[in-house]
């Protein structure tokens, strides 16, 4: 449970803090912890980003604490937000305090300079719309407006008014995530508000590439089955794809593709879910899939040649047909999903081809002509169809010189 009392910094945080500290009392300038790091020093969570708000000019505070440090600074002049990176290591994330509006559900809002109570009462959750005052000497001292602090104690993820999910619907997707990574429930009024805002069509306003960064967001973290299912039960799911649902078929896609993933060591992304998720969908689905999340080329031809790929090695398997010329080459977010769908038989098969596939000589060009072979085009037929031998177990390393040499005088 988190401590109700104002919990003392943890020694890490307090050193990457002191200068923007000692910095803020010299400048009299009122500077705020807020965020996810108040957060998850409540919930003696590990802190990772630093979020830090002054009531002023957030720039020209953090071009000095540079200066200070030696530090490097990058600024980003729309928001008036600027990041301090330490010499230390780790950064300091540095905004003023403001108010936002949106013109249109979707659109990047426009800001105003706030009191830290404004800045605070357009945050998404109750949970992260907490600040400490960590400028002035002595204790932090604690800004809930909201009632952040009790929501942590009921394990609650609330949104602070009801048109949060409309103003921004990529809230939706961040409320499944903090609620997949804490434990927490997504609390009644605010499931509501998140059905309602996707059964307007507001998220529709969100740009493909907002939504495949949330999307990658959720798939970053453990338990996706569950992130699914939560996002199918909030109507958020069709914000995507109007075929992409959650049934038991699903979960069990989608915890075998989670446990692959970590088992194989493969370079499996945050695809190897949004596959497992699609299954055995149309073609038509696919391609809409790949062009409302605007995927990069390869990500986008791999979900658009997903149910091609997906019926053809189902067929492969169901005839007990050789799998390896289906799964050579292929990408591992594919070869991990549809081994995900396969039954454990045919998934060991599946993966067993994969493996192989990634197979590389230990021969080249240069042993073949060491051995008498002229230099010419059937040095690289020759090697070819040794790695294609070696791929599909008909030979081992040992033997590729033997079999290359055969293959290039026949």
């Amino acid at each position: 449970m988190p401590n109700p009392e104002t919990p003392a910094l943890p020694a890490g945080l307090a050193r990457r803090l002191a200068a923007a500290r000692r910095l803020a009392r010299q400048q009299n300038i009122p500077l705020y912890l807020v965020g996810g790091a108040v957060r998850d020093l409540y919930l003696r969570r590990p802190i990772g980003d630093v979020d830090l708000v002054v009531e002023g000019d957030a720039v020209a505070f953090a071009q000095e604490l540079a200066r200070d440090l030696g530090a490097k600074l990058a600024l980003h002049g729309r928001f008036g937000t600027a990041v301090v990176t330490l010499p230390a290591g780790g950064h300091l994330d540095l905004a003023g305090a403001r108010t936002e509006e949106y013109d249109r559900p979707g659109a990047l809002p426009s800001v105003q300079p706030a009191p830290i109570s404004e800045d605070l009462r357009r945050r998404d959750f109750t949970v992260n719309a907490m600040a400490l005052e960590v400028g002035k000497a002595g204790k932090p001292s604690l800004l809930d407006p909201f009632g952040g602090r009790a929501d942590l104690r009921r394990k609650l993820v609330r949104m602070l008014h009801p048109r949060s999910p409309f103003d921004d619907a990529t809230r939706a997707f961040r409320a499944v995530r903090y609620a997949n990574r804490l434990g927490f429930a997504i609390e009644r009024q605010t499931r509501a508000w998140i059905r309602s805002a996707a059964a307007s069509g507001a998220a529709d306003a969100i740009s493909g590439d907002r939504l495949r960064r949330e999307l990658l967001l959720v798939f970053s973290e453990k338990n996706r089955a569950a992130a699914v299912r939560e996002m199918a039960s909030l109507g958020i799911s069709r914000t995507i794809h109007p075929r992409l649902r959650f049934d038991a078929p699903v979960g069990r896609r989608l915890r075998a593709a989670e446990r692959l993933a970590a088992a194989e060591g493969a370079e499996a992304t945050g695809l190897v879910y949004l596959l497992s998720w699609m299954g055995e969908i149309s073609p038509e689905a696919a391609v809409g899939i790949a062009g409302r999340l605007n995927l990069p080329r390869a990500s986008a031809r791999a979900v658009r040649e997903w149910p091609a790929f997906e019926r053809r090695v189902a067929r492969a398997v169901a005839k007990n047909e050789d799998l390896a010329p289906l799964v050579e080459g292929r990408d591992d977010d594919s070869v991990l999903a549809v081994a995900a769908i396969a039954p454990p038989a045919a998934r060991r098969r599946i993966l067993a081809a994969a493996r192989a596939g990634r197979e590389t000589l230990g021969i080249a060009g240069r042993d073949l002509v060491a051995a008498g072979i002229p230099a010419g085009p059937a040095i690289g037929r020759a090697l070819a169809a040794t790695l294609t031998a070696r791929r599909r177990g008909k030979i081992g390393k040992e033997d590729e010189l033997a079999f290359a040499l055969e293959a290039a005088r026949s």
